[in-house]
């Protein structure tokens, strides 16, 4: 990923961690329906958060309803006020990190740990943000050309249908976040974080450390 230190370059204080992720040992199971069929599988997560947004995640999902692949949502704390099409399948709390090897796009609120993981699992996305570093990424997606960014609340059918059809037929998008996800995956930034920390704390005169998380 570009860190823009062509922007502003970093001084010796700063060291870059490509995750922080630790890849879970759990064994996630699909339900039945979503297991055949050549369809693509798509992972819907707006956040603990936005999820409260009843209105936006109704308008969202009779979008998506009209997608030609399936569907797991994360549909948060009220979904009991919107209704799941038949292409798509979903509880309030989903193990994130075991759902996100086994699809074929993300489409996410754009938050640090799920653009992050995203990557690290070589998917593209779509994220829709609503608040806070969500529209930072957002615009990351685009510079980075690892997806697309709309508006939640306005995002049209056509804008996001015609989105994920773009993203999931891109070969040249699908090799670069491959090769993205095994840089990450071979990375030992953290370790390298981890000892300069530990340093630190043996000698208190060393320069102490400003995350570049990327």
């Amino acid at each position: 990923m570009e860190d823009y230190l062509s922007l502003c370059p970093l001084g010796d204080e700063w060291m870059g961690l490509d995750h922080s992720i630790r890849e879970s040992s759990a064994k996630f199971k699909l339900p039945e329906k979503f297991e055949f069929e050549n369809k693509k599988l798509i992972f819907f997560s707006m956040g603990s958060l936005a999820t409260v947004l009843v209105e936006m995640m109704s308008r969202l999902t009779k979008i998506l309803s009209k997608c030609k692949h399936k569907i797991i949502i994360t549909t948060g704390k009220y979904h009991e006020h919107y209704d799941l099409a038949e292409n798509m399948w979903g509880e309030p709390f989903l193990p994130q990190l075991e759902i996100l090897p086994l699809v074929d796009l993300v489409i996410t609120h754009g938050g640090n740990n799920t653009f992050v993981e995203t990557l690290y699992f070589g998917k593209p996305m779509i994220v829709l943000p609503v608040f806070a570093d969500q529209h930072d990424n957002a615009q990351r997606a685009i510079e980075a050309k690892v997806g697309f960014k709309f508006r939640p609340f306005s995002v049209t059918e056509f804008e996001l249908l015609n989105a994920i059809d773009k993203l999931l037929n891109d070969n040249e998008l699908r090799e670069r976040l491959q090769r993205i996800s095994k840089y990450m995956r071979e990375s030992n930034a953290i370790n390298n974080v981890i000892d300069r920390i530990e340093q630190i704390v043996k000698n208190p005169k060393i320069p102490s450390i400003t995350s570049n998380d990327s």
